[in-house]
């Protein structure tokens, strides 16, 4: 044990919170393992000199996203918290894990340099860090989360991991053979909101064709060859030249909505019912950015929104 870690015991901290003393717990997100960006991270990581010494695969659970929101007081209860958050961990598995501090910082250093590598949020704010490099959708589907201090790395895992995280660590010399089950065997998402957005309209004009009129379908057409059907007013030009008879289609307000933060928020489980109706249901991936980034403006990433390329590359719980 280091000097800073047995200076902790005899301070009165109990064996696990004196490890996060020299050592830092990082919660990888679903939405790096279905991009398969874990890699990247860690590169990154190591980089700044953090070593992965123990990982465990975990599911987030409602209960445990809010212990996170109470450790770190941001406000366990907002709707769209829940929603946002909810919708990014129930894409799959997270990992958690036990960096070791390579360089022995102090702990305020060391936490200050993480904060600085993971990035901020919105994207874009820091070049160089994990968020902006790596890339991510929006604010919430950003990665990682990293604790800001000793203590709260110490409540963090105990809330993720139970009463003994330390115990519930797999050795972290066997995560690169996960890794690699993973890549070998698991589709690698690369869907951003622009992709997401144009794929759903396509579907809903798709299911709505012969009501378009000769117009709407004339638009349609030229959208979808300039990759722009997920401009923000693509929608609702499109839902505008809709037959007089169709005017009422249920798909319409779906096609007309922007999915990003100008307008109100939808709850996506009401909004599949009506897709699912019609055959446009959304997948999971859809259903988690299309969540998300009407609470956080998502990242432009694929040419087509605007006509060109916008994107540069952000656990909102930090």
């Amino acid at each position: 044990m280091t000097i800073e870690g047995e200076r902790a015991i005899h301070e009165g901290q109990s064996f696990d919170e004196s490890v996060w003393q020299t050592h830092a717990f990082c919660l990888i997100s679903p939405d790096s393992l279905r991009e398969q960006r874990v890699r990247a991270v860690l590169d990154h990581l190591a980089v700044a000199g953090f070593k992965p010494v123990g990982w465990r695969e975990v599911r987030v659970t409602a209960q445990q996203i809010d212990a996170i929101a109470e450790i770190q007081n941001v406000g366990a209860g907002s709707t769209f918290r829940y929603r946002a958050l909810d919708a990014l961990f129930s894409l799959g598995p997270s990992i958690a894990l036990r960096l070791r501090d390579e360089v022995s910082r102090s702990a305020a250093e060391r936490y200050a340099v993480l904060h600085e590598i993971k990035g901020g949020t919105p994207p874009r704010t820091r070049p160089g860090s994990i968020r902006h490099e790596v890339g991510s959708v929006n604010a919430i589907l950003s990665l990682l989360h990293l604790s800001d201090s000793p203590a709260n790395a110490a409540r963090e895992s105990a809330a993720i991991l139970g009463p003994e995280p330390l115990a519930a660590f797999h050795d972290g010399a066997t995560l690169d053979g996960y890794l690699s089950v993973l890549a070998r065997t698991q589709p690698k998402e690369s869907r951003d909101h622009v992709a997401v957005l144009g794929a759903l309209r396509g579907r809903i004009v798709s299911a709505l064709w012969t009501e378009l009129g000769d117009e709407g379908r004339a638009l349609a057409e030229r959208l979808t060859a300039r990759g722009e059907l997920a401009r923000p007013d693509a929608g609702r030009r499109l839902a505008d030249l809709v037959r007089p008879e169709a005017a009422g289609h249920p798909l319409l307000a779906v096609l007309a909505h922007p999915f990003d933060p100008s307008a109100a928020p939808w709850d996506l489980s009401e909004v599949d019912l009506v897709l699912r109706r019609h055959g446009c249901a959304c997948d999971s991936w859809e259903t988690a950015v299309l969540t998300t980034s009407q609470y956080f403006e998502p990242v432009l990433t694929t040419k087509g929104a605007h006509g060109h390329a916008d994107r540069d590359h952000d656990l909102g719980t930090d």
